[in-house]
């Protein structure tokens, strides 16, 4: 069963999915409007509890049913989930945990890494690195109102052209961009997106067995991305997926938890 729950991490409750038992591997979504770890990663949720694992899916803070502070009175950038994603390794009292980061959730993967190395085991990271902000997928994102139209469009940019888009999911995304206080995070959260950027030296200084899994059609974040990661992280492999674009868990499930799940295993 696929539980979902809440839990106190530093000033923020998080709400996060929950399934499987075993290895404790956290999942985290991108920063697209109506991301969650639900919409993202229920296929995933249920695809690594089956290969043993205990499967961990987080709303990122401002996103889903985690907490939307005000961005006058909270500072939605990349510390702020980190100390998110750290601070629940510690409050579910897990010595260490893997982590597989979509996009934004790859960039928290990387921090939380870098800030503190002891409770990251194995890293996954996906469509991850400087989004290419003048692309139609990012604009999309930018631009993002409250409409259909509008999130039938980003999931479109999101997916390989032979995607069929879900009517089911683009409506449950455009709920969760309707809840109090979501569109207001969202616009901080994305100005902080297109602001940071990691210093090479803190990249270079990661040790942990790294995964880079990148789709060859990815609108948001280009390929050429994971091959400057590949030769900056000093233990990292790379899988490239043709016919493929940012959402590779979503796309080809089965293949991308087989092969992340051989890493985890095997690597």
């Amino acid at each position: 069963m696929i539980e979902g729950k809440f839990i106190q991490t530093n000033q923020i409750q998080t709400h996060y999915w929950e399934m499987g038992s075993g290895e404790p591997l956290i999942l985290l979504h991108g920063g697209g409007a109506g991301a969650d770890g639900w919409g993202n990663w229920e296929k995933s949720l249920e695809l690594y509890a089956e290969k043993g694992f205990r499967t961990i899916a987080i709303d990122a803070v401002g996103f889903g049913q985690s907490d939307k502070p005000s961005p006058e009175e909270f500072k939605y950038d990349h510390d702020a989930r980190v100390d998110q994603l750290l601070s629940l390794i510690s409050a579910l009292e897990l010595e260490k945990a893997s982590v597989v980061g979509n996009s934004m959730g790859g960039l928290t993967s990387l921090g939380a890494a870098i800030k503190d190395p002891d409770k990251i085991d194995k890293i996954i990271l996906m469509g991850t690195g400087k989004p290419k902000k003048e692309s139609n997928g990012m604009k999309a994102l930018i631009n993002y109102k409250i409409d259909y139209d509008a999130m039938h469009n980003i999931v479109s940019h999101l997916t390989n052209p032979n995607f069929e888009v879900d009517s089911e999911l683009v409506n449950y995304r455009l709920k969760l961009t309707k809840q109090h206080g979501a569109l207001e995070s969202y616009g901080a959260i994305m100005q902080g997106i297109l602001a940071y950027e990691f210093e090479q030296e803190h990249l270079k200084n990661i040790k942990h067995k790294t995964l880079l899994v990148h789709g060859t059609l990815d609108n948001m974040v280009p390929l050429q991305r994971s091959y400057e990661l590949l030769d900056t992280l000093p233990n990292a492999w790379l899988y490239v997926m043709p016919h493929c674009g940012h959402w590779a868990m979503m796309e080809y499930p089965e293949e991308f938890v087989r092969v992340t799940s051989d890493f985890l295993r095997n690597h």
